[in-house]
């Protein structure tokens, strides 16, 4: 069986290209809604610790499908590239670390993203929250990939109230810089547009894709007082401020969902809920999860999820099949009808997310190829087994690791060392993946970039498209 699944694990699918799509969306195509939170940890959430606050996210869960098993990548932008692209950031060069507001470069315009697809087969697209995928040319920016509408900001992260980062300001309304937004919570904006669009969409006869991107609960971590009140007992200031992100987070969820609730369509609206990685340390938390973001361990890469729409059946439900950010971009195109789905890295999870009687049809992932020189660190999930190579963040010990992840989903045993034949297979399909490998596509930041070359903007003009 092993053998089997590691035969598989090889024929991951590597072109650039997509494959056609059909373009026109089914007759019942579903409206979707993918919250995606920005460095929410595994134990930041009511079902996993009852002692977060988070009402409207436990109610999706509760009514819907929870995703016991839902991976993504060590950090921001590589998960980003993913979700859009259905590729693993290894065969796109933006695997590692993530893009900052000076790269002069961005997520490869050669690849088709989700939000275009969804445009061909007659959806509406609209992006609001964090890009965080390159901007230094105007071709990578969101509505040149895809977004017929976007509002919010195109790095990392701002400052909540006054969106500057660095010297520059950073929100922007369609290619427009939004400086009526200054001094307005970032949560409060995202809130407000996304319900806007909703209600914007009362008789019409063409889907919609709403991609919120929330920053939080990333760093600078802020928060209006009156959350921090509802964790009076949490002594560390840094990780009361966070979970009252949570719960703001959650009452902007809440918002979005009733006024989809509210709507002639809510019926035929499809929520997805994740976040992009693991919590950081020290404020976010993962446990009983090893790890913490940009880690390769289970607490970077294995994060809260879930889905939830009238159209789910056999509900609730938890889904334990092996589900990666790769997958969501055929999964949503099959959930919108496509008749030939995109040829990426990704799987179709819609049958056993839609039903729950079938399996998942992934048995295998690759969590991160950082580096393919003598300090190779990469790490590989077949079965129930995991095999982590060379140095990781967050430890001072040097690989591999082996764990059993059925047995030891907290990777507490290493079992490499009785296990030295199961190392060197799992070993030599990781390796192998490295012929694959497109370089890491991240330069030296270019001063041409600041933002003080465009009036204290940070602004698109400055470096090609590639």
């Amino acid at each position: 069986m092993l053998m089997m699944m590691m035969m598989m694990a090889t024929v991951w699918v590597k072109v650039v290209l997509a494959c056609i799509v059909t373009t026109v969306a089914a007759s019942n195509a579903p409206n979707i809604v993918f919250f995606l939170a920005d460095d929410l940890g595994w134990n930041d959430v009511s079902w996993h610790d009852p002692r977060v606050v988070t009402p409207n996210l436990h109610k999706l869960s509760g009514d819907g499908v929870t995703l016991d098993q839902n991976y993504v990548q060590p950090f921001c932008t590589p998960t980003r590239s993913a979700l859009l692209s259905g590729y693993y950031p290894f065969h796109l060069g933006r695997q590692g670390y993530p893009l900052v507001l000076m790269t002069p470069t961005g997520l490869t315009v050669n690849v088709t993203l989700l939000p275009e697809d969804l445009a061909a087969l007659g959806y509406s697209t609209h992006l609001v929250g964090k890009w965080h995928l390159g901007f230094c040319d105007e071709a990578y920016t969101p509505t040149r990939r895809g977004f017929q509408s976007f509002y919010g900001l195109y790095g990392g992260r701002h400052y909540y109230y006054n969106h500057s980062y660095n010297g520059g300001y950073d929100f922007r309304d369609g290619d427009r810089v939004a400086l009526e937004a200054n001094g307005t919570y970032n949560l409060d904006l995202l809130t407000e547009r996304a319900v806007k669009i909703i209600q914007q969409q009362e008789g019409k006869q063409s889907p919609f894709f709403l991609y919120l991107a929330f920053q939080h609960v990333h760093t600078p971590l802020t928060v209006p007082e009156e959350y921090l009140a509802l964790y009076p007992e949490e002594s560390n200031p840094d990780r009361q401020t966070l979970l009252g992100m949570v719960t703001a987070m959650d009452d902007a969820v809440g918002r979005v969902v009733a006024a989809i609730t509210a709507s002639t369509f809510a019926n035929n609206t499809l929520i997805v809920f994740s976040s992009d990685n693991g919590g950081k340390s020290p404020a976010g938390i993962n446990l009983p999860l090893r790890g913490a973001k940009g880690s390769q361990w289970e607490g970077g890469t294995r994060v809260a999820g879930l889905v939830h729409g009238a159209m789910l059946e056999n509900t609730p439900r938890r889904y334990g099949g092996l589900l990666h950010v790769t997958d969501w971009r055929s999964t949503l195109m099959a959930a919108a009808g496509a008749a030939v789905l995109p040829c990426t890295d990704g799987f179709n999870q819609w049958e056993a997310l839609h039903t729950g009687r079938v399996r998942s049809p992934r048995n295998s992932l690759i969590y991160d190829i950082e580096q393919a020189n003598e300090d190779f660190s990469g790490a590989i999930r077949v079965g129930r087994y995991k095999l982590l190579m060379g140095p990781q963040k967050y430890t001072d010990e040097e690989g591999p690791w082996l764990f059993d992840l059925k047995k030891d989903p907290n990777e507490t045993t290493n079992l490499a060392a009785t296990r030295p034949g199961l190392v060197r297979k799992l070993e030599g399909v990781l390796r192998a993946k490295v012929r694959e490998m497109v370089p890491q596509d991240l330069p030296p930041d270019d001063p041409a970039g600041q933002a003080k070359n465009f009036g204290g903007i940070w602004s698109p003009g400055w470096s090609g498209a590639s």
